[in-house]
């Protein structure tokens, strides 16, 4: 496959997500981005990590981190046919999930997966 056209790195959070974007064999403006998650979301995490029965763990964030951070490199980046991009996260749920473009145990990332596959 060969080294990538693009590069993004994101982290995420309760409070929101943030990364970069730089061009690493294609020109790209290097981009910095960051957003706060709305606060039903940060609430549902909270339940969650109570034990109070939320739907939402950090790890579904950090996939929602990581379609964002993809949904920002297609609009940064304007890729074209046979380019490639590296993402990258350090959230072990999330790599394992886009390498086998399934989320087993989480509807919220199986959800959020479909939509990086198109």
């Amino acid at each position: 496959m060969g080294e990538p056209d693009y590069i993004g790195v994101k982290d995420a959070s309760i409070h929101g997500v943030g990364g970069f974007i730089v061009g690493e064999n294609a020109q790209c403006l290097p981009t910095v981005f960051r957003m706060e998650w709305p606060e039903d979301i940060r609430e549902e995490v909270r339940r969650t990590n109570s034990g109070q029965g939320g739907r939402l763990t950090n790890s579904d964030l950090e996939m929602a981190g990581l379609l964002l951070l993809f949904l920002v490199m297609e609009e940064v980046c304007k890729f074209k046919p046979g380019q490639h991009v590296a993402l990258f996260s350090d959230n072990s749920p999330t790599v394992s999930w886009v390498r086998r473009m399934a989320a087993r145990g989480s509807m919220v990332a199986d959800q959020l997966l479909r939509a990086l596959a198109l």
